[in-house]
Parts: C-alpha cells; structure tokens; sequence
C-alpha cells in the first residue's frame, strides 16, 4: 500500500540554545487566540517505537503534541498498543510509529559539516487516495538533518530539543489525517517543508487558519480505535 511523504527538510545548521525546559519568557496565547468550542473532541494516539525513549524526552514529546493541539479543542490521549487494545470512546484515532533509533545522535558522530540534498522525515500511509491514521517518524533521516546541529549540544539539550522536533513532525502528520488533505499550510506545523530552525525553535505552530481548520473538522474515525490498536503499521506500509 503506498505512502504519501509530507514532511520534507530544508538542510541549514542552527546554534541550539543551552536552555533544557519550555521557556517561561514565552507568554502563552492570549486568551483571544484560543478557539472555544462546546465540545472537547479526543484525539487517541497509539504510539509505538522501535527504541527505547527517555522519559524526560517522552513527556516532552507528550507535552508539544498536546500543547500544539491545544487550541483546537482536541485532547490528545495516549496509549501503547502492546497493552490497550479495548475499544475507546473518541473522536479521532491514529497510530504512529518512530522508526530507527529516535535519540539525538551521539557525541562520537561526526557532523562536521552539514548533511546536503532533502530529506523525508515523516509520512502517512494512504489507500486509494484516501489518508489512512497511521504515521512514521523517520528517525535515521532525522538524526542525519538535525545532527550538524546537535552533536556538540550537552545530552539533556539534545534529548529535549529532539522530542520536541519528533512532536512537530508528528503534529503535523496528524493534520493530514484529522483534515484528510494532501494540501498543506504556507506556513507553521502545516507547511510541506521544514528547516533546522523551525523544528529547534522555542515556538513553532500551526497558523491561525490551520487551528480554524483543525477545530472545524468532522469526526472521521471514531471507531479506529477499536481495530487500530491491533495493526502494525507495516500493514500499510507498502513493505
């Protein structure tokens, strides 16, 4: 079954700012910004990866994700498919898995120079044109473009600044099964390419007329979490 590549990267170096916690100077949205809604959808996310993941690293992830879908009035949920298999009340539902070693690269790589040509570094799986819930983060394309940018940065650093990359490129595959678009953004989480910049920055979000979207969009699979659970995504992976 064929996938669909949406996130794609623009090659750059970027000085990671030896800061390893949400910035406090960054004032949350103004209260305005938030798009109100009567009904709180839920979004369930089975997650699943091929590493071990650092729980500081996994909340961060947790964090950015949520944070991020926050002003659209969808709660992110998470489960691990080995252990919640029964079927859950929601929304909407998506299975992502973090292919490879999804850590920051190791102080022993050399990154002396910056990685040249594109990369993919995300996608989801769709069948006859339509996006089906289940995401990949290449994690070995991700280390070769954000290395450059890491490998000199102290362990908690990395770790931090890597989950909270790993969450965008997630973010973003899940707007694409939420919207079911091939189309993206011109700018923000929704954007068909990224840069080193964006995906280390303190901030980086959707735009405004993505969080409408998002917010506005009906409920397109709110039985996926009864079947989902149960399915590797190698199934539809074309592998």
């Amino acid at each position: 079954m064929p996938r669909v590549a949406h996130i794609f990267a623009l090659a750059g170096v970027l000085c990671v700012s030896p800061a390893v916690c949400r910035p406090e100077s960054i004032p949350p949205h103004a209260p305005d910004t938030f798009l109100s809604s009567s009904h709180e959808k839920k979004l369930i996310i089975f997650l699943t990866s091929d590493s071990a993941i650092a729980p500081a690293a996994f909340l961060e992830l947790k964090q950015e994700v949520s944070a991020l879908m926050q002003p659209t009035s969808i709660h992110v949920d998470w489960r691990d498919p080995a252990i919640d298999r029964g079927a859950v009340e929601n929304d909407y539902s998506a299975v992502i898995r973090l292919r490879g070693l999804c850590r920051p690269p190791e102080v022993t790589t050399n990154f002396e120079h910056a990685a040249k040509g594109g990369f993919t570094l995300a996608s989801s799986a769709v069948a006859d044109g339509v996006i089906l819930p289940f995401g990949d983060i290449d994690c070995a394309a991700l280390n070769s473009f954000l290395g450059p940018s890491l490998w000199k940065e102290p362990g908690p650093t990395r770790e931090f600044v890597y989950a909270r990359a790993m969450a965008r490129l997630m973010a973003h595959e899940l707007y694409h099964v939420i919207e079911q678009t091939h189309a993206h953004a011109r700018s923000g989480v929704a954007e068909p390419a990224f840069t080193v910049a964006e995906l280390l920055s303190d901030r980086f979000e959707f735009t405004q007329g993505t969080l409408s979207e998002l917010h506005a969009s009906p409920d397109l699979y709110p039985r996926a979490v009864e079947y989902s659970a149960g399915i590797d995504s190698d199934d539809v992976s074309g592998k």
